[in-house]
């Protein structure tokens, strides 16, 4: 028996190089003894057939990778465990180009041909995996890349609410654009804590704070709001709970409810468009079961003109047609189909269809219940707000001010970087004095509410809010004209400024 000083030996480490096959299970260490769910989890599978629309040939491993979130797990809640839980995981990179050892040895070895070799990889890479040493969940933070923006029945994708993630492999310096994912582990996160953990991925990003870790929102948001039972392990959070955790990071939780299908298509559109992840509070259709997910991005159509004849504009919201979310039971990207559905007290509701990649069939069917979208503390014009001023501009120019664009003008609002906004003017069709009273002499808020009006020619004009106003109609800025403003138009946009008590630049 020896009972001398342990040994604190490092743990190893090395990079293999494997042929993707399309079963990621064979890639992670199955549990042993009792296991609740089956093997592989549902997430596994669901990443294989993802990776595998996405053309993967090659998978690059790594054995030692520290994770922040996960250590932040063990240090609040493994590390108390009597199984001895190690602080490390390991990370998997997944490539659309084929090499194998050899290659990836010459790839590495390459000294005066490096750029060269990290361009090749950078142009394949497709994202990575954390693999966590948690039997039933091994799937830690995953940021993979997006599907193509055009699908296969000839819609759009458009994923707003992505950011760029920067890896380190070997000494090359990688990225890819996504959000990031992971599986809940039931000892620090349930789903509502993973869908806003994935939506303060962008957010908090963003505005430059730190992304709190699953343990840090499970801890912020029971800390003050406790309904039962104890914070670790986590049963889940209600939404006072998701509400205090966006607070404790620093974000003004925005919370709608009410959610009939045109209205949902609405809030959807104009806050994935703009750069936010909602959590989507849903609810099992058949059972009183709650879920969370993260929205992601939106799949568009074609805009439909308006029904009513009284109407004379087109809704840009019509043209949504679903959604893509993180779900935290499936995947990254799951594609979610958005469907009226008549309660039996006769109200509409807003229905959810949510598939597997490549499969017809709906894995489930859920109903909106809420959207809950963290947002910037100054971020206080919503874009229900926006919407009620548009609504009325966009009925104006499609009918009084513009009568040959009769249900032709369509209406769009969102959020823009005032930075952004700049930098994308030379583009407008402005004058040389517009562009130099936009970038140097009109005053904006960081975010600007933008009410886009165009045509089927393009863009007519933009209406810039200041975010930091609670309501519309006072906090008009200004009316920009853009490329396809009708020849007439200047003097027309002119008399809307005034009534708008905003200035006009051409």
């Amino acid at each position: 028996m020896n009972v001398g000083s342990p040994e604190y030996d490092y743990p190893p480490h090395g990079i293999g190089v494997v042929v993707f096959s399309g079963d990621l299970s064979a890639l992670y260490r199955q549990p042993r003894g009792l296991i609740e769910e089956p093997w592989p989890p549902v997430q596994l599978t669901y990443l294989g057939k993802y990776l595998a629309k996405l053309g993967c040939k090659t998978v690059v491993g790594e054995k030692h990778y520290i994770d922040r979130d996960y250590v932040d797990d063990v240090a609040l809640f493994y590390s108390r465990s009597l199984r001895s839980y190690p602080n490390h995981c390991q990370r998997l990179h997944f490539f659309s180009e084929t090499f194998d050892e050899k290659r990836w040895r010459e790839l590495v070895t390459a000294k005066s041909n490096r750029h060269a070799a990290e361009q090749l990889l950078q142009g394949s890479y497709l994202g990575f995996s954390v693999v966590r040493p948690l039997p039933g969940c091994p799937v830690g933070r995953t940021v993979l890349r997006t599907f193509p923006e055009r699908t296969e029945d000839g819609s759009r994708r458009e994923f707003g609410a992505i950011r760029e993630y920067l890896v380190h492999l070997a000494g090359f310096r990688l990225s890819v654009m996504g959000l990031a994912f992971q599986q809940q582990d039931r000892g620090v996160s349930a789903c509502a804590t993973t869908a806003l953990w994935s939506s303060m991925h962008r957010a908090a990003h963003a505005e430059g704070l730190a992304v709190p870790t699953p343990a840090h929102i499970t801890e912020a948001a029971s800390r003050y709001v406790l309904r039962e039972g104890r914070s670790l392990p986590s049963d889940g959070l209600t939404l006072d709970q998701v509400c205090e955790a966006i607070r404790g990071a620093g974000l003004a939780p925005l919370v709608i409810r009410g959610l009939a299908p045109e209205h949902a298509r609405a809030q959807l559109l104009g806050y994935t468009s703009s750069g936010f992840a909602p959590v989507l509070a849903i609810q099992a259709r058949d059972s009183s079961l709650g879920h969370a997910v993260c929205g992601v991005g939106i799949k568009l159509g074609e805009v439909t003109p308006p029904d009513d004849a009284k109407f004379h504009y087109r809704d840009a919201a019509t043209a949504v047609r679903g959604i893509y979310v993180h779900d935290d039971r499936l995947g990254p990207y799951a594609s979610v189909d958005l469907y009226p559905y008549t309660a039996p007290q006769g109200v509409v509701k807003t229905g959810l269809q949510i598939r597997w990649p490549g499969e017809a069939t709906p894995a489930e069917d859920s109903l909106l219940t809420a959207l809950i979208v963290p947002v910037p503390l100054k971020l206080r014009l919503t874009i229900a707000r926006m919407r009620s001023l548009g609504i009325g501009l966009a009925d104006a120019i499609g009918h009084r001010i513009f009568p040959e664009l009769d249900r032709l003008v369509t209406l769009n609002c969102r959020y823009r970087i005032a930075t952004d906004y700049r930098a994308a003017a030379p583009g407008f069709g402005l004058s040389d004095e517009g562009l130099y009273v936009l970038t140097c002499e009109l005053v904006l808020s960081r975010y600007i509410g933008v009410i886009e009006l165009s045509a089927p020619d393009g863009a007519l004009c933009d209406i810039l809010l200041d975010a930091t106003e609670t309501e519309a109609n006072p906090s008009v800025l200004a009316c920009v004209r853009r490329r396809a403003l009708p020849a007439d138009g200047e003097r027309k946009l002119e008399a809307l400024a005034v009534n708008l008590a905003a200035r006009c630049i051409l």
